[in-house]
């Protein structure tokens, strides 16, 4: 019986292979974590659109980094069928090429998701989450996330009276908690499952020994979740999938799918919203024009994050399009089961592009952030995602206006940027916050007169807050021999303050 080291996908026998370039660049060493936009643009004046790159140092991790806009946008859009997100199509992966406990190969691994399918499989296992996501009320998201991020904020001041100069890290201490809380909370997940879910996808993401015993935990969770939303349906993402799931319209996911499509919605939301808000924060406390004109109402902060879009792209390389077929890419020949990696960090520097200058990217909406074609994010994904980030940062402008960076700019360490780029902290500072005033005058911060409860103390019933989805889903899964869920139904458990349970890294 033949192994998938001699055969492609669809059965086939691996061609014989189309010979690599001589050289390949690095992608990877501290110039190009320092600097990766200096980097894009050297290669491109003496390189060319199309570069053959290695992720490590012993190059086996290899691919063609696309720096030229309208080849990022041709492969995303397939037209021609050529490129796949499925893994098992990597070849040097299925004949045992790549450095073993290399932590990047943990990204290549095959699930069975919308991630890793095309066509009709993919319009399947994406359906019920993307009608789920359809469902939800924006209005009651966005008074979640304000919510939260009040919680958050408020943790800046543990005592309640800050002093006169405050320093955290907003990195730890808010861009990375706010989008998995605020996912968290949409899937219905209960406290305790939130802080274990929570620990293990820090684990997971920050690439360390733990990482597979961490995403096999978080598998378990999600599981989990799906099987007692399928018993106890309620007013929450996870219910609605099941929802659609059994609606008949297609052949049902197995939970196992279900699971995966959960899992998907979690980490990758979280991810690229963290990088977003961190990025954003850096440019509006580095670009003093920038800052000027949204404190000024001139520019928006979706416009501010637009921006960032271009000049530090929060995802700089989508890795994992995988050629089924021989090819041509910016003059070299690619073989079947050869990687494409789309440069996104690159993009703001294209000589096609710098036309639209730094102003017009503030409303240029042509980057290529939320992907193309069938494996572009969904519409209801892109506005949750963009509500999380304008939401966050605009609390956090409204009650710390006057932060700035705690370092120099040039001070900060930056992790690897592969995939998604930031810098390992974010120290700031500020003063003295006002208090905001019903007749608008301010004056010094005081606790008002009904403090939020301390970190320990449960919210008191009255406090709940409904989801952000209207209502539970119809019941048309059988909960026979099962008790009716106690409490109202339609409401989320408003969690104690959040930062008393928190994964602290």
């Amino acid at each position: 019986m033949a192994t998938p080291v001699t055969l492609t996908p669809v059965g086939d026998p691996w061609p014989e292979r189309s010979s690599w370039p001589d050289h390949l660049y690095p992608l990877h060493g501290p110039d190009f974590a320092r600097d990766p936009f200096t980097y894009y643009d050297n290669l491109r004046r003496h390189v060319g659109p199309v570069v053959p790159v290695s992720l490590e140092e012993s190059h086996s991790i290899r691919g063609y980094l696309v720096i030229d806009h309208a080849i990022q946008l041709d492969i995303l859009r397939n037209q021609r069928q050529i490129w796949t997100r499925d893994p098992r199509w990597y070849r040097d992966l299925a004949e045992g090429a790549l450095p073993a406990g290399h932590p990047l190969i943990a990204q290549f691994a095959y699930r069975r998701s919308r991630l890793c399918s095309e066509g009709a499989e993919h319009a399947q296992l994406s359906g019920p989450g993307n009608k789920a996501l359809a469902r939800l009320d924006m209005l009651r998201t966005r008074d979640l996330i304000e919510e939260l991020a009040d919680q958050l904020i408020d943790s800046f001041f543990p005592d309640g009276q800050p002093a006169d100069v405050n320093e955290i890290d907003i990195l730890d201490r808010y861009a990375l908690q706010l989008p998995l809380l605020v996912l968290m909370r949409l899937t219905g997940m209960e406290e305790h499952s939130a802080l274990t879910a929570g620990t293990a996808i820090q684990e997971m993401l920050s690439g360390s020994a733990g990482a597979q015993r961490a995403a096999e935990e978080l598998a378990v969770l999600m599981s989990d979740l799906v099987e007692h939303k399928r018993k106890e349906p309620g007013a929450d993402l996870v219910s609605w999938m099941h929802h659609y799931n059994a609606s008949g319209e297609a052949e049902p996911l197995t939970a196992r799918e279900l699971s995966e499509d959960i899992w998907l919605q979690i980490v990758a939301g979280r991810g690229a919203s963290t990088t977003w808000i961190c990025n954003t924060v850096l440019e509006l406390m580095t670009n003093e024009r920038l800052n000027e004109d949204v404190i000024a109402a001139r520019c928006s902060m979706d416009q501010a994050m637009n921006h960032v879009m271009w000049t530090n792209a929060p995802i700089q390389n989508l890795i994992g399009r995988w050629a089924t077929e021989p090819t041509w890419l910016g003059g070299y020949r690619i073989g079947t089961g050869d990687m494409a990696i789309i440069g996104l960090g690159a993009s703001g520097a294209d000589p096609a592009m710098r036309a639209v200058g730094l102003d017009t990217s503030r409303t240029n909406n042509a980057h290529l952030a939320w992907g193309a074609g069938t494996h572009g994010c969904p519409a209801p994904a892109r506005e949750l995602g963009a509500l999380i980030v304008r939401t966050g940062l605009e609390r956090l402008w409204d009650r710390l206006p006057h932060m700035e960076l705690a370092v120099p700019e040039e001070r900060l360490d930056w992790a690897m940027p592969h995939i998604a780029r930031m810098p390992t902290a974010l120290p700031v500072r500020f003063p003295r916050p006002p208090a905001d005033q019903p007749n608008g005058e301010s004056e010094e911060w005081t606790v008002t007169s009904t403090p939020r409860p301390a970190a320990t103390e449960p919210i008191p019933p009255q406090q709940q807050h409904t989801s952000p989805f209207t209502s539970s889903p119809p019941r048309t899964i059988s909960t026979a021999g099962k008790d009716e869920p106690s409490g109202p139904r339609g409401l989320l458990p408003r969690w104690r303050s959040l930062v008393a349970w928190w994964p602290k890294r």
